[in-house]
């Protein structure tokens, strides 16, 4: 098919995001000014993500499936922190020039993977001419069975996060590095490139989480969040991040701290949560820290001596 505008591209949207029955309380899909949803009476979960390039990815270290797969994960994932299923999305997308239709296709291809992965059905959206490739996804989740929020952290409760840390940072830094030689290169690579789908998670954290984010940011500036949220502090011990076989190694073969890379490295796109300690939440998740009530966040080694840390996460604008 042979897309020569913008209304060809959303017919062929339309045609790519059926992907069988409506799901429950689309009213109105692809197609017209807005998509509309009955909401109901439950209260719903919407968050917004964008991935630009230069800024999140770069078109030589990444498939444009890949991008379109990212982009539709890390929405996601903020829908899940906050112990909610996702049920719609909306995607928006600024497509330079210079992008082929081949190209696009892939894209799109990668966003309606990701949708049917996660059950963010994409319901409608924008696209649109500008310098740089983008994606805005909007998505929305209906709470398991109450949102979990950043500010529910009780001082006594334990600091859990899924999966690993500092997985994605060192995939993107062995890209840019050139160094795909080194031993586990491929498992951190693909991290960086296809976050987890972390939606059997979520519902754990609806039965015992106290307060969650997402790691989109680095454990540590992410758990500050969290922390200031609730009005408390808490003791992150450095010696028990979790992160995949080779982490060590393959970060000190590219002259970086693998400390600093789990607690800083971002966009490992796990859950972090805090909860009273249990063997349910141990179950999905590794143990990292403790609640107090210092008021800030400290970071210890296996002595309980503290640890240096230069960077606590990505900012955007500084």
């Amino acid at each position: 098919m042979t897309m020569r505008d913008e209304f060809d591209k959303i017919e062929w949207l339309k045609s790519r995001f059926e992907l069988g029955a409506e799901p429950d309380g689309v009213v109105v899909g692809i197609g017209d000014d807005a998509a509309v949803f009955d909401f109901g009476s439950r209260p719903t979960i919407i968050t917004v993500d964008t991935q630009v390039e230069r800024v999140h990815f770069r078109r030589d270290l990444i498939s444009f499936v890949d991008v379109g797969r990212r982009a539709m994960v890390a929405a996601a994932s903020d829908v899940w922190a906050m112990a909610a299923m996702p049920s719609a999305s909306t995607v928006a997308l600024t497509l330079p020039a210079d992008l082929s239709e081949q190209h696009f296709q892939e894209l799109i291809e990668g966003l309606a993977g990701a949708a049917s992965a996660t059950g963010a059905r994409v319901i409608g959206g924008n696209l649109s001419r500008g310098e740089a490739l983008s994606v805005t996804t909007t998505v929305f989740g209906l709470p398991i069975e109450r949102p979990v929020t950043r500010n529910g952290a009780r001082v006594g409760d334990a600091v859990y996060v899924t999966g690993t840390l500092g997985a994605a940072a060192l995939g993107f830094a062995i890209l840019d590095a050139k160094r795909t030689d080194l031993e586990h290169a491929e498992h951190f690579i693909e991290r960086w490139r296809r976050p987890p789908i972390n939606g059997w998670a979520a519902k754990t954290l609806a039965t015992l989480a106290t307060a969650a984010v997402d790691v989109s940011d680095g454990c540590l500036q992410d758990l500050e969040h969290v922390c200031a949220a609730s009005g408390v502090g808490a003791m992150l011990h450095a010696d028990t991040l979790p992160t995949a076989p080779g982490h060590a190694i393959a970060s000190r073969s590219l002259g970086l701290d693998p400390r600093e890379l789990a607690l800083a490295g971002g966009e490992d796109y796990e859950l972090l949560f805090t909860a009273p300690t249990s063997s349910d939440a141990e179950a999905i998740a590794t143990k990292i820290g403790e609640i107090n009530a210092s008021g800030t966040v400290n970071v210890v080694d296996a002595g309980g001596r503290p640890v240096a840390v230069s960077r606590s996460g990505f900012r955007h604008f500084s």
